[in-house]
């Protein structure tokens, strides 16, 4: 999922109020359970993130709605696991809500993802080897012959 859309870094951590706090215009790509940020689809071809910045990973994100915003219309919250939190607004509200579902759909996955990891068996450690028979285990491990 691809598109433009304005971006404010609101807090930089948990109750910590972020350096710049203002709107960007920006071309988002979220793919992978990432959001990457370009400043148009020119430098997204280039390969060349907005101000260098690293992608935000969506693991235990949580997206919503900001119904506590009133400067703006059609704008969701992105809050991350390390406190950080983020607003994004959309042209209109279909906008808005198709990235809403698009990021949800991102964590879900990212989260899902994890615990699947989580849950296949651990390999099975064997013992040594039984198939050896006893001779070949002397021949094998002793530098003297067996006494009879």
């Amino acid at each position: 999922m691809e598109g433009y859309l304005g971006r404010k870094h609101d807090l930089e951590g948990p109750n910590k109020k972020a350096s710049n706090r203002s709107w960007n215009h920006l071309y988002c790509v979220l793919r992978n359970s990432e959001l990457t940020f370009y400043k148009d689809a020119k430098n997204l071809a280039l390969g060349v993130p907005y101000h260098g910045e690293e992608p935000l990973a969506l693991r235990h994100a949580i997206c919503e709605i900001a119904a506590n915003y009133k400067k703006k219309k059609h704008v969701f919250k992105l809050r991350l696991s390390n406190g950080s939190e983020w607003l994004f607004h959309g042209k209109d509200e279909e906008e808005m809500l198709s990235w809403l579902q698009g990021v949800s759909t991102a964590i879900n996955e990212s989260q899902s993802i994890r615990v699947k990891a989580q849950s296949l068996p651990l390999p099975s450690v064997t013992g040594p080897d039984t198939s050896l028979g006893k001779k070949d285990k002397e021949k094998r491990f002793s530098f003297f012959p067996k006494k009879k």
